[in-house]
C-alpha cells in the first residue's frame, strides 16, 4: 500500500522516466542518430549523481556524522556491477532478437521483482496483489502489440532465437536482482543518510562505466574530447537521468521495488500518450487497453483488504420468549404499509386514518 509520504518520490520518478525517451529523441540529429557518445553520457550521468548527492550531504550537515566502512562500501559494488552487466547485455541481446521481442520479454522483470520481493526481502503480498502484478505485466505487454504486428509485417529483421530468448529472460532477472539488492542495502541502516549511500553506489557506477567506455569506444576516450557532439538536449538527457537515478533511490529507500515497477509502467504509458501530441503517433486500441489495465492494476494493488470479519457459520441463538404472570406476551400485529394511490383512497374513505 502506497503511503502519502511516499507519493512525491513515486510521482517524481514517473515524471523523470517519462521525460527520458522524449529528451533522447530531441537530442538526435536529423537522421535520427546521436552525435555524442552514449558511454560518455552515462559516465557523465554517474558523476553528476555523485556531485548532487555530495551537495545534499554537505548542505544537510550529515557529512559530520558519517564514517567510511570498507566492508559496507564493497557491498555497493554488487548492484553497480549488476546494472553495468545488464546495460551492456542489452546490446548482445539485440543481436539475436528484434527490438519488439526484447520489449515484450523485458516486461517479465515485473514478475521476477514480485517473486524476489517475497524471497529475499520477506515481504508478504496478498493474492490480489500478486494478481495485480501479473495484470501490470500483461498491460505493459499489450502496449507493444502494434509494434509486434509491424515487426512481423516487415520480416527483414532477423528472427528471434532461443539464445536471445534466454538472454532476455536473464536480463530481466538481473534487473530485478539489482533493484532488490539495492533496496536491501538502502534499508539495511534506516538511520544512514541516503546521500551517503548514493555516493557509495554511484562511485562504483563511475568506475564500471569508465571501464566500459574504455572498452567500447577507446578512440573517443583517448581523443581528449569525450564530450564531442554534446548539444543542449544531450546535457538535458544527462541531467534528467541523474535526477531519475536519485528519485529511484528514494523510492527504494522510502517505498519499495513494487512502487518502482509501477512508476516505470506508468511512465511508459504517459510517454506513449505524450508522443501522440508531440510526434504525431497514432492512437491504437492496444494503447487504450494497456493504459486501462495498468491503471486498474495500480488501484487493485493499493486496495486495502476489508477488516470486516466473515459471517459466522454458527446457528443463530435466539433469546427465550419473555413471559408474564398472565402468560406469554401477545404477538404484535403490524398492518401492511400502503403507498401511492391506495393511501390516498384510504384517507378519502376514513379521514381519521391520518
Amino acid at each position: 500500500m502506497l503511503e502519502k509520504n511516499q507519493l512525491p518520490y513515486v510521482l517524481a520518478g514517473v515524471l523523470l522516466m517519462t521525460m527520458q525517451p522524449l529528451l533522447v529523441t530531441l537530442s538526435q540529429n536529423k537522421d535520427g542518430k546521436l552525435d555524442y557518445n552514449p558511454a560518455s553520457s552515462t559516465l557523465c550521468t554517474e558523476m553528476l549523481k555523485i556531485i548532487i548527492s555530495s551537495s545534499f550531504l554537505v548542505s544537510s550537515g550529515q557529512h559530520k556524522s558519517i564514517a567510511f566502512e570498507p566492508k559496507v562500501f564493497a557491498q555497493y559494488a554488487i548492484p553497480a556491477l549488476i546494472y553495468f552487466v545488464n546495460n551492456n547485455l542489452v546490446f548482445v541481446i539485440l543481436m539475436y532478437v528484434n527490438p519488439t521481442t526484447f520489449q515484450l520479454l523485458s516486461q517479465l522483470k515485473t514478475v521476477f521483482t514480485g517473486i524476489l520481493f517475497r524471497i529475499f526481502l520477506g515481504r508478504t503480498l496478498t493474492k490480489f496483489q500478486y494478481l495485480a502484478i501479473w495484470q501490470l505485466t500483461c498491460g505493459t505487454m499489450t502496449s507493444h502489440i502494434p509494434l509486434c504486428a509491424a515487426a512481423v509485417a516487415g520480416a527483414a529483421a532477423g528472427s528471434s532465437s532461443s539464445l536471445g530468448f534466454m538472454l532476455s529472460v536473464g536480463s530481466c532477472l538481473l534487473s530485478a536482482m539489482g533493484g532488490i539488492y539495492s533496496e536491501k542495502l538502502l534499508k539495511s541502516n534506516a538511520s544512514s543518510s541516503i546521500h551517503w549511500q548514493n555516493i557509495q553506489l554511484y562511485g562504483w557506477g563511475c568506475a564500471f562505466n569508465f571501464f566500459g567506455a574504455l572498452m567500447s569506444n577507446p578512440e573517443v576516450m583517448s581523443s581528449g574530447n569525450p564530450l564531442q557532439g554534446f548539444n543542449f538536449w544531450a546535457w538535458m538527457v544527462v541531467l534528467n537521468n541523474a535526477l531519475n537515478g536519485l528519485a529511484i533511490s528514494a523510492i527504494l529507500k522510502y517505498a519499495d521495488n513494487i512502487a518502482r515497477v509501477y512508476a516505470h509502467a506508468m511512465a511508459m504509458m504517459v510517454t506513449m500518450v505524450v508522443s501522440i501530441f508531440l510526434f504525431g503517433q497514432e492512437v491504437t486500441p492496444q494503447l487504450a487497453i494497456a493504459v486501462a489495465m495498468v491503471g486498474a492494476s495500480a488501484v487493485q494493488y493499493n486496495l486495502k483488504e476489508s477488516s470486516t470479519p466473515p459471517p459466522s457459520s454458527q446457528p443463530v441463538q435466539y433469546a427465550p420468549l419473555r413471559t408474564t404472570e398472565a402468560g406469554p406476551a401477545p404477538e404484535v400485529q403490524y398492518a401492511p404499509q400502503v403507498f401511492g394511490t391506495e393511501l390516498a383512497e384510504k384517507e378519502a374513505q376514513d379521514p381519521r386514518s391520518c
